[in-house]
Formats: structure tokens, sequence, C-alpha cells
């Protein structure tokens, strides 16, 4: 990550361009050392893990005095945390349609209601902790190619409304263009209280908040193994060793062979992301004049964005192709399919990084063994 090469013959880049394999928000946020104290030899909680989910962890913990410790093999934030696309949608996977056959009203009602609460968790957060991380309420357009597709969405739509009280937007194919200039859409729906962030911005601000309260991140700790020893837990690191009362493990996708009940339940998967050039202001809003977020109701699909100073766009999918990870065909080829006009703009920044699938395709908050594990978020 962060070499510099230059690429030929990519369709929307010129000859000769030079483009950076490292995301785009590690302009502003490049993940780094927080600065470290002494290393601890015992903890209250030891969380596995430095990206959102282990730093969330740690924050709940330290506002109730204990004693956290963090762990990670890399930086801060260094994996998903600050490479994903920022966008707030707290969406559970599966269709509510799935959900109430597979798990009854009820269940499915809930479910759908914890993504609500999630999402309205976050927004608080940042709020409250005055985190500077760029957040957007700009809403969200997920757009149908197909009628089939579309129709699907009003279904999905009225039914949610019924059984839950969620209002979604249906948006025909007449006022699409309120929100995108593309021919790729018929329809869509339009969720307004879904938003956006600068993903690097945020994760460094929750290590920074971590250390200022007190919490302990080690960087290159990489965790060996735990034991059970008379109700606590010996961690081992390539650092040293920690005696802890309770342990979380919190890397998700980049769950390793020292986590072999977690990564067997865990399927890992390449999502990748461009960053045009600076195109301006002025042709972000021509072709996004909502300045929303968007996604497709596809079940292979590309999610985009505009940049948080709104000259650049941003595009994200999952990775089709394998071999020269430095190959953005389809990513340069799925912005040109949505926005044609965008021929010959330059690429400044290509990256990836992992995301994790269970096999039901819902998030995972387990116990085994004493470990409490967090993972599964499916992007």
């Amino acid at each position: 990550m962060g070499q510099t090469l230059k690429i030929y013959k990519l369709l929307i880049m010129k000859p000769n361009q030079e483009i950076t394999f490292e995301p785009y928000w590690w302009l502003h946020a490049k993940p780094s050392p927080i600065q470290e104290r002494d290393w601890q030899s015992n903890a209250d909680v030891v969380v596995v893990g430095s990206g959102y989910t282990g730093l969330s962890a740690a924050l709940t913990l330290l506002y109730a005095n204990l004693k956290v410790v963090i762990i990670d093999s890399k930086m801060p934030g260094y994996g998903a945390s600050s490479r994903n696309g920022g966008i707030t949608s707290g969406k559970i996977k599966p269709s509510f349609k799935v959900l109430k056959k597979r798990f009854g009203l009820d269940l499915a009602k809930r479910l759908i209601e914890e993504g609500t609460i999630a999402r309205n968790d976050l927004y608080n957060f940042i709020k409250n902790e005055k985190i500077e991380c760029d957040l957007e309420k700009n809403g969200m357009l997920v757009g149908a190619t197909s009628q089939k597709a579309f129709e699907n969405q009003k279904r999905e739509a009225e039914e949610l409304y019924d059984n839950v009280g969620s209002k979604t937007d249906i948006v025909e194919k007449k006022d699409i263009q309120n929100f995108i200039n593309s021919p790729k859409y018929i329809g869509g729906h339009f969720d307004k209280d879904i938003g956006s962030i600068h993903p690097a911005k945020l994760v460094s601000s929750m290590a920074k908040l971590v250390s200022e309260k007190n919490g302990f991140i080690f960087s290159k700790a990489k965790f060996l193994g735990a034991e059970k020893q008379n109700n606590l837990f010996k961690v081992s690191t390539e650092r040293g060793k920690i005696i802890t009362k309770h342990l979380i493990i919190a890397t998700n996708a980049y769950t390793d062979k020292n986590i072999p009940w977690l990564r067997k339940r865990l399927v890992p998967v390449i999502s990748e992301m461009i960053a045009t050039d600076s195109i301006g202001e002025n042709r972000v809003r021509s072709l996004m004049p909502k300045l929303s977020t968007f996604g497709e109701a596809l079940n292979v699909f590309y999610y985009f964005r505009p940049s948080p100073d709104r000259t650049r766009i941003l595009i994200g999918g999952r990775r089709v192709r394998f071999g020269n990870e430095n190959r953005s065909d389809n990513l340069n080829n799925g912005l040109l399919g949505i926005f044609p006009d965008l021929k010959g703009t330059l690429i400044s920044n290509h990256w990836h990084g992992y995301v994790t699938f269970p096999l039901d395709q819902l998030p995972k908050l387990v116990m085994h063994d004493g470990i409490i594990h967090a993972a599964g978020y499916c992007g």
C-alpha cells in the first residue's frame, strides 16, 4: 500500500497518469500510532482490533471506569474503518420480506429497527463528542435499473411502512434527474436519514478519544492467542502478555488463523474503491444535484458518493476480478456506465480493503468460551 505506479490504457485515465494505491481518505487522516504509554500486563478488558468496533467497545467500557487495553497488529483504523465509502446506511442486508419469512414479523421488525437505532447512535456520538468527520445528512438513493427491480422496491417500501412505520420515498423515472444525472436508472427509493462521513477522520478521532479517556492502544501487538486460567484470560501478543478479566474480538474481516473459531464462520470479501481527480463542485452538482450517496438495487452493485469537499466522485464495489490488484477496470467501467460524460476523467486513488459476510448475512455479537466476538457486518 502507498506506492505510486504509472498505469496505462485504463478506460478513464490518460496515459502516464500517476495513481496512488492507498485510500483517498488517507490524504486527510492517514492511520498513525497513538502516543503509547508503558506496556500493560493486566486489564479489566482486552480488545483485539482497533477499528470502529474495537474503539466503540473500548469507549463504552471506559465510560464505565474500566481499564481497557486495545491491541492490533497494525495502526488504529488501518483496515476497513479507514477504507470504506463512509455511507451511514444502518441497513440490514436481508430484505424485510426475507427477515419476516425467516424469523417472523416481530423479530424482523426489531432487526430493522436495530439498524435505525445504530445509525442514530452514530449521529448522537458524533454530536456529543464534537467529532469533526464531515458528517452530511443528504440522504441515499438506491437506483433501480429494471422495472422488476423498481416494483420490488415499491413493495418493500410499502411493507416497511405498514409494519415498521419506516418512511422511504419512491422516486419515479420522471423525477430521477432531481437526484442523479444518469441514464442508468429508471427509478429508485430515497432514504433521507442516511448520510455520509469521512471514515478515516471518524476512526482517527475515536482512537484519540480512547487515549484521552485513559484507554491504552498498542499497535504492532499482533494477537497470538489466549488461555483461560482461573476465570482470567492470559492473552499472548507479539509484544508481550496481558492478564485480563474479559476479552473482546473485534477483527471482523481481518480475523486470522490465531482466531480459528471466528475465522471459519466468516467469508471475507474484497471491496475496492476509486476516487476521481478534482472535477470541481459545479460539475459534481450537475451529476448529483442533492449531493446524496447512492447504491443500486442489484445483487452485485456499485455504491458511490461525492467527496466531502464536493469536488470528486468516489465509487466502490466488490472485486470481481482476481490477479492484478492494481487493475481498476471494473470500477472505471462502472463509473462510466453511470456517468458517461466522465469519460477521460483522471483517477487519483485506487484502493481496497476487506469486508465480511456470515452465511446468513446478519451481523453477529456472540460469546464463545467466555470470549465476546463482534463481526459480520456485510459491508
